[in-house]
């Protein structure tokens, strides 16, 4: 008898435990809501293609930088910009996302978040002093990049080296040094 009012107390504890942890639980669906961190991803872009029109004539210069299979497979396939001294060109530069079944254009996502991006463009080499780019589209605030004025000035050759930056929490200044890099590509130019 003994043992079992012994163990009909041991039984009594562990119920009275087990109501008690019970009911001191929450289900999820109770806990308030915590707010997740907005994580802005930065853009996948494999392709970018540069359109430039002789201002004077209307002639097309086509240039285009692709890198389907991303970093760290093959090299991507890089065209030459070959322009002609003296004269003035406007370029709409185009992002494309090609690494799916179909090309997703990323350039309207730029021109939409047209105030957290900003196209770097630094000519190097000869190219220095006979390249004038000047950006000619904003966001309201500050140059975007997407649409340029590029004057050949002299005959030279170099490489130009093209970034797409992504300035959030309104770090965009006007300047290519806050934000992380979206894509960076290398073009070698030539002018004639």
């Amino acid at each position: 008898m003994f043992e079992m009012k012994k163990a009909f107390n041991v039984l009594t504890i562990c119920v009275g435990a087990c109501t008690i942890l019970l009911g001191s639980c929450k289900r999820d669906d109770d806990l308030p809501e915590v707010p997740q961190p907005v994580v802005n991803e930065p853009e996948v872009i494999t392709t970018v293609e540069l359109h430039f029109t002789e201002q004077t004539s209307g002639d097309h210069v086509h240039a285009e930088w692709s890198d389907p299979d991303g970093p760290g497979g093959d090299d991507p396939v890089v065209e030459e910009i070959i322009l002609d001294s003296g004269k003035v060109y406007d370029l709409e530069i185009m992002f494309l996302d090609e690494s799916g079944d179909t090309a997703e254009d990323m350039t309207s996502e730029v021109k939409e978040e047209d105030d957290e991006h900003i196209i770097c463009f630094e000519p190097e080499g000869d190219l220095d002093g006979n390249l004038e780019i000047v950006r000619t589209d904003s966001d309201g605030t500050h140059e975007v990049g997407l649409e340029s004025t590029w004057t050949a000035l002299g005959k030279a050759s170099g490489e130009l080296h093209l970034s797409l930056k992504h300035q959030t929490d309104g770090s965009k200044d006007g300047t290519c040094t806050p934000g992380a890099t979206d894509v960076e590509v290398h073009f070698d130019v030539t002018i004639n």
